[in-house]
């Protein structure tokens, strides 16, 4: 384990990567005994650990039996995207003139690395990508609330994801990705505010849709 990290934070980490991975069905429960056994280490840090986990809504704490993922549906995943979709764009039309050229250079410089150390077969990675593009263009706004609702909404549909999308994952969804990312920057880069947006709702409408 890392040891910058505490133990908490690194049972936290490692169980969350695993649900989201697909590691673990809807229907298994996780029980403290186990993940001491797994980890090899005290109660405290796993309890923390699963304690938050349930705060961030990645797991549900069932009495007298343990923990278990929740299972989120088809129409809180609508509700994630509309949310998006209301706010994402609007944000950019209004913050669009705080944006300089050092900015979207960052920001292309971000895309380009995430291109080069992502892999397609790899859906974890696709989406962590997809995640931190739209959270540093959030971050260009210097609007901090922005910022962390829009980690929150992320983070949920990165579970929802993990849910319906894991399983039946698509190579070309990657190239999908790296395609639409690759015309919003030049539409900033060529100043084209209308074209930026559109093709941010295009970007944001048609993630996950098969």
């Amino acid at each position: 384990m890392n040891k910058l990290l505490s133990l908490r934070e690194q049972v936290y980490s490692s169980i969350k990567l695993d649900v989201i991975s697909g590691k673990y069905n809807l229907e298994d429960i996780l029980n403290e005994k186990t993940l001491m056994n797994q980890y090899n280490i005290s109660k405290a840090p796993v309890r923390d650990a699963l304690i938050e986990l349930c705060n961030d809504g990645i797991l549900q704490s069932i009495p007298r039996l343990g923990y278990k993922i929740v299972n989120y549906t088809n129409e809180y995943l609508d509700g994630i995207l509309k949310f998006r979709l209301m706010v994402e764009p609007k944000y950019l039309e209004e913050y669009w003139d705080r944006l300089t050229e050092d900015d979207i250079k960052e920001l292309e410089k971000l895309h380009e690395e995430q291109m080069e150390n992502a892999h397609k077969d790899d859906p974890v990675t696709y989406w962590k990508t997809n995640q931190d593009f739209h959270l540093k263009l959030a971050s260009l706004y210097h609007d901090e609330y922005f910022c962390e609702i829009l980690k929150s909404a992320l983070n949920r549909q990165m579970l929802v994801f993990s849910q319906f999308y894991w399983r039946s994952w698509d190579k070309q969804v990657f190239s999908i990705y790296t395609h639409q990312h690759d015309e919003f920057i030049e539409f900033l880069k060529n100043g084209d505010k209308e074209g930026a947006i559109k093709d941010l709702i295009k970007d944001i409408d048609s993630f996950m849709k098969k």
